[in-house]
């Protein structure tokens, strides 16, 4: 179980009532994870929702080369598979590693959509909040796509 307080500084709760929290509380876990701790792997099956509270995990992705790229760094607040709200089965596009020492809300896909099952205002609320998620992210990810292209050197040519 996790406290409110502590999903409180979580960027993608911090605005739920306390009831939603609790609720979300009674069902998550808090954990701390050593650096270099492998989270999750590029292409495996994913089933914890995972919620940054200290510490810093980088998400990597192989590209077809083989070369390894540093997709984002998480910071304090953020959150991060949120795909497993969806259901099915999904499986990672990157890899999560902990790149320090970090402690962790996490919560079962699984146990989300139980809850989303038993309470609609639960399901609703973090729905909402997942899309408004996914497009912050479509944005950022449409922006560094775009400004890699403006800098690449054969385009820059053309």
């Amino acid at each position: 179980m996790v406290e409110k307080e502590y999903l409180k500084k979580i960027n993608f709760l911090k605005d739920l009532p306390d009831r939603i929290l609790e609720k979300i509380g009674a069902v998550s876990q808090l954990e701390t994870f050593d650096e270099e701790t492998v989270l999750f792997r590029q292409d495996q099956q994913k089933s914890l929702l995972y919620m940054l509270i200290s510490g810093k995990v980088f998400l990597n992705s192989r590209s077809g080369s083989g070369k390894s790229l540093t997709l984002d760094e998480v910071t304090p607040g953020r959150t991060f598979g949120v795909s497993v709200l969806l259901g099915g089965e999904h499986t990672s596009s990157f890899t999560a590693v902990c790149a320090e020492t970090s402690t962790m809300i996490t919560v079962s896909g699984e146990q989300m959509r139980q809850l989303f099952l038993e309470d609609f205002e639960i399901g609703h609320a973090v729905m909402l909040k997942m899309v408004a998620l996914f497009r912050s992210r479509m944005e950022m990810h449409t922006g560094r796509f775009l400004n890699s292209l403006a800098n690449h050197p054969e385009i820059k040519e053309a």
